[in-house]
């Protein structure tokens, strides 16, 4: 019997049969080619790409609706970037000076794209070297022929080096239950990571040697804390013990599902307020059964990366007051902040060329593209204006530096009611406006950000991930980037007091929103507003449900005392352990 540890990306508990993935990616035969077959090769190439797209384009229409529109985006990244000029044209270009078949040229100029991303430190760099093994493995897949899914791994327990995102979503449009997935490539953050949570398949990252280990005919997967575990060869009693485990795990399932429709109040009556983090599209039965606040935050950049041009204004009116309409349907009067366009970094789009960085990180994204393009951000910011004008709509900036932008933005607010006015265009004049807190300086200046915004929203991924100078996608320097760090813990303090002081609301709209032992943490911190994808609603509800504010209190003093993270997640996981044992 033996165990190896990991991070658990979603919680459960599986005993089954594990299915080893011990084979490399598809072996490539390199072998020259006739110099009269090179246009027929490039062809073979280009076929192969086209196939490609009309694959990923079918398993995209056909999981919308079962899938978070959100969560389907990498699809979409993946389409743009079969269809990138610079990446066919070295392909096209290496099969006709080498005369090599389209396999190994591929191959050759793949590699030469992962190797310079995995060097550039920024980590978005590191997920678009991920992305592009991704499609050039679907390339060569197509070339070869294999592409097959073997249907023994149905209802078994997955175990891989590495999951790309397509592949796990083409076992799933392929109607194969995966019970559970183990990995050894770490990324939490990762688009692989983002997807396994919306399909709610309880997976771990992390583990390390996985195909030195005797797997055994049975294992037990274990994700329901942060550190993850799995047990190979288990004996009998820890199997029976497991066994156990599982009963009472479903049965908090249970009771977390009946808990749903029950109002977000703790137990000495003080109310939480539980927001929706969604793209541009709502699955209206999910947010029914899941009982929102309101959407704590909007992403403008989907429907931006859905579109073929930029969405005029009228355009973006019609679609945010069809999302309002749709979400008023179930949730009537309850709030719906829509964050302005946040492209850059990651979030690219098909029909506009941004200036290549060394840093995109750090360089021209969010507020920073939006004001240096003031027609662009005027057309959604009129469009929110006017689709507020019958809803409960606020906005809010993403990627704020300084004080000057917030002033230049509120500027441009103006200038486009005036605009409107003149046009005799209906829209809300005291719409309000708030600000993502995503860099240092937001937090070293909240109190004076306060005294110009209506709201705070923090944003944890970025945040931790500026705090710490992290690299999410590196496997070295990710376990560095913690949101439990002590750096990161009185970051969140000083803009949670800051708002207070000024009286103004402060939410969290990061991952930590959805993890039982941040939300203890952000609680006694002050935070009472939190937003989340949709799946976490229920169980943070009755997690808090089982909570004494009054006993916060005492946390508070001690996570602002604490050296490092692992004596923070202690004192979150002792507390945790106590309010479970709660009926």
């Amino acid at each position: 019997m033996g165990v190896i540890v990991g991070k658990s990306i979603f919680p459960g508990i599986v005993i089954g049969q594990p299915y080893i993935e011990r084979k490399k990616r598809i072996d490539i035969e390199n072998y020259k080619i006739s110099s009269e077959k090179v246009e027929e090769e490039i062809e073979r190439f280009l076929e192969s790409v086209q196939k490609a797209k009309n694959d990923i384009k079918q398993i995209k229409g056909n999981l919308e609706g079962k899938i978070n529109k959100e969560d389907l985006q990498i699809l979409t990244v993946h389409i743009m970037m079969l269809d990138d000029p610079q990446f066919i044209s070295d392909i096209k270009k290496g099969i006709k000076k080498e005369e090599n078949n389209a396999e190994a040229v591929v191959k050759k100029v793949s590699n030469k794209y992962i190797e310079m991303f995995e060097k550039i430190a920024d980590p978005i760099y590191k997920q678009r070297a991920l992305d592009i093994k991704d499609i050039s493995e679907r390339i060569i897949m197509n070339l070869t022929h294999e592409d097959d899914i073997d249907s023994n791994l149905n209802g078994k327990i997955l175990v891989i080096r590495e999951l790309l995102p397509s592949e796990l979503l083409k076992i799933y449009y392929s109607g194969i239950n995966l019970s559970g997935i183990i990995m050894e490539y770490m990324g939490e953050t990762s688009h692989t990571a983002i997807l396994t949570k919306a399909l709610e398949i309880p997976t771990l990252m992390g583990g390390n040697d996985i195909f030195s280990v005797d797997w055994g005919d049975k294992i037990i997967l274990d994700t329901t804390s942060m550190e993850g575990k799995v047990v190979t060869n288990p004996d009998v009693k820890t199997l029976n013990r497991y066994d156990e485990e599982k009963n009472r795990y479903r049965n908090k399932m249970k009771e977390i599902e009946e808990s749903v429709d029950k109002e977000t109040v703790t137990l000495d009556g003080e109310r939480v307020y539980l927001h929706l983090n969604i793209g541009g599209r709502l699955d209206i039965t999910q947010i029914s059964r899941k009982k929102p606040d309101g959407i704590g935050l909007l992403r403008t950049e989907l429907i931006y990366m859905d579109a073929i041009e930029f969405p005029n204004e009228e355009k973006q009116k019609k679609i945010y007051e069809n999302i309002a309409r749709e979400f008023e349907e179930s949730q009537p009067n309850k709030p719906i902040i829509i964050r302005t366009l946040d492209i850059g970094a990651d979030k690219k789009l098909s029909y506009y060329k941004m200036v290549d960085e060394e840093n995109p990180s750090l360089g021209c994204r969010g507020m920073r593209l939006t004001l240096a393009d003031k027609n662009l951000f005027k057309n959604q910011i009129k469009g929110i204006l006017r689709a507020a004008t019958h809803h409960n709509i606020k906005m809010m900036y993403p990627m704020i530096t300084n004080l000057k932008e917030i002033v230049e933005a509120k500027d441009l607010v103006e200038e486009c009611k005036k605009e409107l006015l003149i046009e005799g265009k209906e829209f809300k004049e005291n719409i309000e406006v708030g600000m993502m807190v995503e860099v240092p300086s937001n937090v070293m200046l909240a109190d004076i950000f306060a005294d110009y915004v209506d709201f705070f929203s923090i944003g944890t991924n970025d945040l931790t991930q500026y705090i710490l100078a992290t690299d999410r996608y590196s496997p070295i320097a990710e376990k560095l980037y913690d949101c439990y760090d002590p750096a990161v813990i009185r970051a969140i303090n000083m803009v949670s007091s800051a708002g207070l002081r000024k009286n103004k609301k402060v939410s969290v709209c990061g991952e930590m929103a959805g993890e039982n032992q941040a939300v203890i943490a952000l609680l006694s911190l002050g935070i009472r507003d939190l937003s989340m994808a949709p799946a976490y609603i229920p169980k943070v509800r009755n997690l808090i449900r089982k909570i004494e504010m009054s006993e916060l209190k005492e946390i508070k003093i001690k996570l602002l005392k604490s050296k490092d993270s692992q004596e923070i997640k202690n004192i979150l996981n002792e507390y945790l352990e106590i309010i479970e044992g709660r009926n």
